[in-house]
């Protein structure tokens, strides 16, 4: 069972929601994905929560704030040691620090980018929170990747500021995979014949689920609409959704056992 210990400089460490109805988007999750909710008591965080499963930290979700002028969305933040030093590789790499780190007392340390690309990530400095307590199985974030309007310049970039190492599968569309010896943490994808100009790149995240039929048809009956149909891709069966307050996320499937 993956544990804070399995995370890797580099890898995502954490995920969470920004929402304009945090009770709604709340219900939701938990109904779909059998997680609880547990508020933060302390006004600083903004109303922020975190999303357990068996007492183990799976996500956050906090509300949108005015300054940020993207829809609901989930936010995929890669793991550093050194906060500072990352928001410096990211400029010289053609990326833009959106502001300072700034200091979670008592957790951590956040940043946030955007990458060469254009899509926005950000970065976590563990200090009482290291990331997630559960990642890679049934109801836990399973995987994380970029739709890249320019694959090149997305390699570069993570190289650069988040010290990837890829391999490569040049097969149309092309990807390339973070590996760190036999296993893998995110992937880049060469959207480049696909995004529009009114669809940026992005960050996505995947959910993993016993079924991924079955959990689309609820999570259509819980107000949810479907953005990508159930369809067979390596490793396995994923679907995508937006949930009823218009963030994008995929489902995948994971053995149960």
């Amino acid at each position: 069972m993956p544990g804070p210990e399995d995370l890797v400089p580099g890898a995502p460490a954490w995920v969470d929601l920004a929402t304009t109805d945090v009770e709604a988007a709340s219900a939701f999750y938990a109904s779909l994905l059998g997680w609880q909710v547990e508020d933060i008591i302390d006004e600083r965080y903004g109303g922020y929560r975190l999303f357990t499963s068996e007492g183990r930290r799976i996500a956050g979700i906090g509300p949108r704030t005015d300054e940020d002028p993207a829809p609901p969305h989930w936010t995929v933040f890669l793991l550093t040691f050194n906060a500072a030093t990352t928001g410096e590789l990211v400029a010289e790499t053609g990326g833009t620090v959106l502001f300072e780190p700034t200091a979670i007392p008592e957790l951590g340390v956040m940043g946030m980018a955007i990458d060469a690309t254009g899509a926005v990530i950000g970065y976590w400095q563990p200090g009482g929170m290291e990331g997630f307590d559960a990642f890679g199985e049934l109801g836990t974030a399973v995987w994380f990747e970029l739709a890249a309007s320019d694959f090149e310049a997305a390699e570069r970039f993570y190289a650069h500021a988040f010290d990837w190492s890829v391999t490569r599968n040049d097969d149309e569309p092309r990807r390339a995979t973070f590996t760190r010896g036999e296993s893998s943490f995110a992937g880049i994808l060469d959207a480049s014949a696909t995004l529009g100009p009114d669809v940026p790149p992005s960050w996505s995240v995947a959910f993993g689920v016993a079924d991924v039929d079955e959990t689309v048809g609820r999570a259509v009956e819980a107000g949810a609409t479907v953005s990508m149909s159930p369809q067979d891709a390596p490793p396995g069966r994923r679907a995508g959704l937006i949930d009823p307050t218009g963030a994008p996320f995929l489902v995948a499937s994971v053995a149960s056992v």
